[in-house]
């Protein structure tokens, strides 16, 4: 709600700042905080900066804080030594975001020349594009996110194998029923539909426990990570139907073996 802070907040005006959600919250409850003053210090200080807008809360260095923002051509002075000194800090420019619509080329060479018309001793180390900035920040949290795809691809391989193992195991126990059926002029395809019920009966089983255990591991995950959905329904139909197409080509290759076996041979078998 409010406003930003625009160009017209300038060292002849008013100090202002725009809080955030969390600091809204925090000092002024359901009260509306536009036009409200705070300071950092009491006394002189209390009503040094009227707000003028809230922003929506971001994850700001490890969680959801109370921030405020204040405009770069504003200053103010406080009694106290340790509040002036952050004061003075506060503007030392180390990252400067550029909005800039349309990717207007040649970004990077402007930036650095309208910085050289301002001070030519301004260093500037690099120009990145936001998205490099972002990703070298999250650059650990992106190689975590790949470790547990590629365990999640493991998962998925070893779960197929097992159904394998077991349709391929059931389908030799049962060669000798198999081949009475056939000789009682059973078809593949029914050979194959009862092979393939046996297995999905299995996994069906296993959706059963494991959908609810994966949207209760994702309240636990949701509660420590900022922004995280507990469970995404189209996400977890997309695993639930990856692990059955698994299974079914799986279970199919035992079930083809057990459609195409000579009754006679299958009648001997123990």
């Amino acid at each position: 709600m409010g406003r930003p802070i625009t160009g017209e907040d300038s060292a002849n005006t008013r100090p202002v700042a725009v809080v955030n959600q969390a600091f809204a919250k925090k000092f002024f409850g359901n009260e509306n905080p536009i036009g409200q003053q705070f300071g950092l210090a009491a006394q002189r200080n209390a009503g040094m900066y009227e707000i003028v807008g809230v922003a929506s809360d971001i994850d700001f260095i490890g969680g959801v804080q109370p921030v405020y923002f204040l405009p770069e051509a504003q200053t103010t002075h406080f009694n106290e030594t340790e509040t002036e000194n952050r004061e003075i800090w506060s503007h030392y420019l180390y990252n400067i975001v550029i909005w800039a619509p349309g990717k207007p080329p040649d970004l990077g060479v402007q930036v650095r020349k309208a910085l050289a018309d301002v001070d030519p001793n301004l260093v500037v180390y690099d120009v990145q594009p936001y998205s490099e900035v972002i990703h070298a920040d999250f650059s650990r949290q992106n190689m975590i996110a790949k470790l547990a795809s590629l365990f999640g691809v493991v998962a998925l391989v070893l779960a197929a194998v097992g159904v394998y193992g077991l349709t391929a195991y059931g389908v030799e126990q049962r060669m000798a029923e198999i081949g009475v059926r056939v000789a009682l002029g059973a078809d593949g395809g029914s050979v194959v539909a009862m092979i393939l019920q046996g297995a999905f009966r299995q996994v069906g089983i296993g959706l059963v426990f494991g959908i609810p255990a994966a949207i209760s591991v994702g309240y636990m995950i949701a509660s420590q990570l900022f922004g995280v959905k507990p469970w995404d329904p189209l996400l977890l139909s997309g695993a639930a139907l990856m692990l059955v197409l698994a299974a079914l080509i799986a279970a199919f290759i035992p079930a083809r073996h057990a459609a195409r076996a000579d009754p006679v041979q299958a009648l001997r078998a123990d």
